[in-house]
């Protein structure tokens, strides 16, 4: 087992004054680790990877998924990232070389009849031309 170390640094300065940021987090008893980069086609919606309470081809186990981390590498295209649970999808806009990040394999909360539960399947879609996206999951 190992112990993973994530950190973000926020760098600027504004009128003069330092008023960047740090943040540090550990997890302990890690047991894995998967990093890919993919190339993703114009106009496809692509299932970069799933979580279930069972491990397969792409599939990650529900509760041992501690971190995540999806970044847009590409230059010129965001993408939409879409994050589905058994019943509900949300999507988010990752801008060109940002990313978005998970802490937990939760998706909760209800509104108007919506109700969340685990996530099941995450999938990317470029916007306008084709992206390379790269995925970071650690898990206990």
């Amino acid at each position: 087992m190992a112990t993973f170390t994530s950190q973000i640094f926020e760098i600027l300065t504004l009128n003069g004054d330092n008023v960047g940021s740090s943040v540090t987090q550990t997890i302990n008893n890690i047991n894995y680790v998967d990093n890919r980069i993919l190339n993703v086609p114009t106009g496809s919606v692509t299932t970069i990877f799933n979580m279930d309470s069972v491990p397969g081809a792409g599939t990650f186990v529900t509760s041992s998924v501690q971190y995540v981390r999806i970044t847009n590498n590409s230059a010129v295209a965001p993408v939409k990232l879409i994050i589905s649970s058994s019943t509900e999808a949300m999507s988010y806009l990752i801008a060109t070389g940002s990313s978005y990040m998970m802490s937990t394999s939760k998706m909760t909360g209800s509104t108007s009849g919506l109700v969340f539960d685990d996530i099941k399947s995450v999938k990317v879609q470029p916007s306008g031309s084709a992206a390379s996206i790269e995925y970071y999951i650690v898990t206990t």
